[in-house]
């Protein structure tokens, strides 16, 4: 029996200890106890690789019913050496076992260590956006929007990202959506114009992979800057388009 367990819904779970007692205290219940034997490992790029994760095996044998009165002294003693040292019977750390609808992972992603941002792009085929109905600065002739929406269509698939619809990318593994916002020039309170993008997915928390949440996995802002001091607002929304594409070029490189 190996494999790190996780609760889903309607499971119930409880903490395993190195001795494992199974059955309640009522004299027609069966005393059961069975060894459990952990091992932890470091896999891939570690320590902070974006390959790096960490496992924890586990075996786990019964005690033979020969064994049983053994057992239950050494189970006896762990649990009064803890008590005495200030400790709770049940270490904290111990691994979780789920009864009903649970699933079996091979590693705990509380153990995964926190990615660099840059792979949240890794492994995206496609994405989605709209920027047709941003608003035109005052004082721009043509069509701002539409206009955007066909460069950063045609810059992203010049550089191989697929630009789906908002109905295909719902089929699309984490759903990207780039999100671009767009606030003009304001004469009569002196801010200037100012871009923000975000791109959002679908991600699990890991304390709960039950639990799938659309959150923001990049972002970029941009504006008026000494570095391109002739640059328009077209200009600045432009190279969001420019920073996406290189980091996830970036992310893809292997």
């Amino acid at each position: 029996m190996r494999g790190f367990y996780r609760s889903f819904g309607g499971a119930m779970c409880f903490p395993a200890v190195l001795l494992l007692l199974a059955g309640a205290a009522a004299p027609d219940t069966l005393d059961r106890f069975w060894l459990l034997w952990e091992k932890r490992a470091e896999q891939g790029d570690c320590p902070s690789g974006r390959d790096c994760s960490v496992r924890r095996n586990f075996s786990v044998r019964p005690f033979q019913e020969a064994d049983r009165d053994a057992a239950l002294q050494l189970f006896t003693l762990l649990e009064r050496k803890a008590i005495s040292a200030g400790q709770q019977p049940d270490s904290p750390d111990a691994p979780r076992f789920c009864k009903g609808g649970a699933q079996a992972l091979d590693f705990d992603p509380e153990l995964l260590r926190l990615s660099n941002k840059l792979e949240a792009l890794r492994g995206i085929r496609a994405v989605h956006f709209d920027l047709s109905r941003l608003r035109a600065p005052d004082g721009y002739a043509g069509e701002f929007g539409p206009s955007l929406q066909a460069e950063f269509e045609r810059r992203f698939r010049a550089a191989g990202l697929q630009v789906v619809s908002e109905e295909k990318i719902q089929k699309e593994p984490g759903v990207p959506i780039l999100n671009v916002y767009f606030s003009p020039t304001n004469l009569e309170t002196g801010c200037h114009y100012s871009v923000f993008a975000a791109l959002s997915q679908t991600v699990l928390l890991t304390r709960d992979i039950r639990t799938k949440l659309r959150a923001g996995t990049w972002a970029r802002s941009e504006g008026p800057s000494d570095e391109f001091p002739e640059a328009t607002e077209f200009d600045a929304i432009l190279r969001i388009a420019d920073a996406f594409l290189r980091d996830w070029v970036k992310a893809n490189a292997h």
